[in-house]
């Protein structure tokens, strides 16, 4: 027999006794605690057992509320196979006993169990309330089982206008890129509220489709939703990399005039977007302000530092985080990593990328290896760069070899050019601007049967060159631009402003 450790002997000894009257409900309260009280002190297994063996002497009508409760203690302690043992005897589980090991499911990778146990749910004539369906979306692993649940809630009359239903299934279809259906869902809603926003937003976001956001986000301002920091992060995201600074500085603001606490994760959303929008200066600016300085906050900064080319200052600011006793993560090495590129510190580049495993344990990932290769490529150590390549633990990617080729273009080096094509035509087969990267390189060289040849193959092929794209903000709103573009309700302003620019510019001073 286990044996009971003296604060658990004193532990249980204030478990009070199972009544054996029939009417326990005509009795006064007692002043000792009740299971359930006893039950949310529990830390230990043992003390859970001890409750669980408690409750299951009391009569039937309380045992199963009581067999509940520990379940979802048990959940909550993340001891997932006692939970179930414990739910199996339960003779009538309840939809809060079903919810949470659903909800446990779904959150433990384990979500055909929690599917299976919906169908037990439903077979048992247990009804679903409105937390049985976003729970059990989470225990989908595909867009196929997630529709299944959509269509459930549409079936269902009680929950098929339900805000929490909704906004669950809003929030799933932009987790798995299906921002289409989001969107459908979103619009049908008869009731939003600012998690169904911000989940549709932050959905957009994620799929780079980032001026869609910002419409939205506007929208979600003009009907007076309630903008959360969450909120205000995608929304930053968006801003920087649209460039769109001043919807990104009304957010600034916004969290001044409202008081809102600057976490490390709004903190650095804001220092990123002011890098990315070209205000490093005012980057630095709210990093001095912040009061918690997390990792988040020092790679935003390092990054900003980076993108402007200060790679001295990264370089100090990454020594003096470490100093602060903040550990680097990879995000951080990949900031400092990037700004080595960008100043040209190949020596110091070389170090820290060395330092990653050396130091600090981390073995470099693909991104690092891309960071590392473009240090080489942008100082000109085209063979060092290709054997850095070769040599990965890893298999390269389209962007090392692609990082190579643009090297190659600028040094005219064919021979290493073609290697690097080779493996491009591979892994990007439809991408338009390695075959015209080719082809240039090629006529800078007077290779004009090459250059035939690489047309043919995107002619053969039917790859066609993008078009290039530029956007502005104004009184914010982002308008974006393509070559040759009419769509613009204002291109025929535009383009007669684009032409008297031109006859301008040729004009001449005197």
């Amino acid at each position: 027999m286990l044996a009971i450790s003296a604060a658990n002997s004193h532990f249980i000894a204030h478990l009070p006794a199972p009544s054996n009257d029939p009417n326990p409900r005509a009795k006064p309260i007692s002043n000792k605690p009740n299971h359930l009280q006893i039950l949310k002190k529990c830390t230990h297994l043992i003390q859970f057992k001890q409750v669980h063996a408690q409750f299951i002497k009391t009569p039937l009508h309380q045992s199963n509320t009581y067999l509940s409760k520990l379940i979802q203690a048990l959940v909550d302690s993340g001891d997932l196979p006692y939970a179930r043992q414990v739910f199996d005897q339960v003779t009538q589980p309840s939809t809060f006993a079903f919810n949470t090991m659903i909800r446990c499911y779904g959150t433990n990778n384990l979500g055909h169990d929690g599917i299976d146990l919906y169908i037990r749910m439903r077979h048992q004539g247990v009804d679903a309330d409105n937390f049985t369906y976003p729970f059990l979306l989470k225990a989908c692993s595909g867009l196929k089982q997630g529709k299944g649940v959509h269509s459930l809630v549409v079936k269902d009359k009680r929950f098929s206008s339900e805000i929490h239903s909704l906004t669950s299934l809003t929030t799933f279809y932009c987790s798995f890129g299906d921002v289409g259906s989001a969107r459908l869902l979103f619009d049908s809603m008869p009731e939003r509220n600012v998690v169904t926003w911000t989940g549709i937003i932050k959905g957009y976001v994620k799929q780079k489709r980032y001026k869609e956001g910002i419409e939205l986000f506007n929208q979600m301002k003009n009907y007076g939703v309630e903008i959360n920091e969450l909120t205000l992060v995608c929304i930053l995201s968006a801003c920087a990399n649209l460039g769109a600074l001043e919807i990104g500085q009304w957010v600034h603001e916004y969290t001044d005039r409202k008081r809102i606490f600057l976490n490390p994760k709004l903190g650095a959303a804001l220092i990123d977007m002011y890098g990315k929008c070209g205000h490093i200066d005012k980057a630095y600016r709210v990093f001095k302000t912040l009061p918690c300085k997390g990792v988040y906050v020092w790679n935003a900064l390092i990054g900003g530092l980076a993108m402007h080319g200060y790679g001295i200052e990264a370089i100090k600011r990454f020594r003096e985080m470490q100093g602060n006793g903040i550990k680097p993560d990879r995000i951080t090495f990949i900031s400092v990593l990037s700004a080595c590129s960008h100043s040209g510190l190949v020596e110091k580049g070389k170090e820290i990328f060395h330092s990653m495993r050396k130091d600090f344990g981390f073995e470099p990932g693909i991104k690092h290896y891309g960071c590392f290769v473009d240090i080489l490529c942008r100082a000109g150590l085209l063979n060092e760069a290709y054997e850095v390549i070769m040599n990965m633990p890893m298999e390269p990617n389209a962007v090392l070899w692609g990082t190579l080729l643009n090297a190659c273009a600028a040094a005219a080096n064919v021979e290493l050019a073609e290697a690097a094509m080779e493996r491009l035509m591979v892994l990007e087969p439809c991408n338009d601007g390695n075959y015209v990267l080719m082809s240039n390189i090629y006529a800078v060289k007077k290779r004009w049967n090459d250059v035939a040849r690489i047309r043919k193959i995107m002619k053969d092929e039917q790859i066609l060159r993008n078009p290039g794209h530029s956007s502005i903000e104004v009184d914010n709103v982002v308008h974006e631009f393509r070559v040759g573009d009419v769509r613009h309700p204002c291109s025929e302003q535009i383009y007669d402003m684009l032409e008297k620019v031109v006859i301008t510019i040729k004009e001449p001073y005197f």
